[in-house]
């Protein structure tokens, strides 16, 4: 199912081979939060799963998949 809480994207702070990342406000908390958003391509989604691996293991912040 898709998150319950709905970004609204601010500006974008940068792009890559892989997709780009956007400053975003998280409604229902008021948090500003980067959210890195990948483009359509199955490469592109096994390394960002990859990614997720990664940061979880590092322990950083919330991923949100959709």
């Amino acid at each position: 199912p898709a998150p319950s809480v709905a970004y609204e994207v601010l500006e974008f702070l940068g792009r890559g081979t892989f997709g780009q990342v956007a400053k975003c406000w998280k409604r229902g908390t008021n948090e500003i939060v980067a959210i890195k958003i990948l483009k359509n391509h199955p490469s592109y989604a096994r390394q960002g799963q990859i990614e997720v691996g990664s940061k979880h293991f590092f322990g950083g912040g919330s991923i949100v998949i959709d």
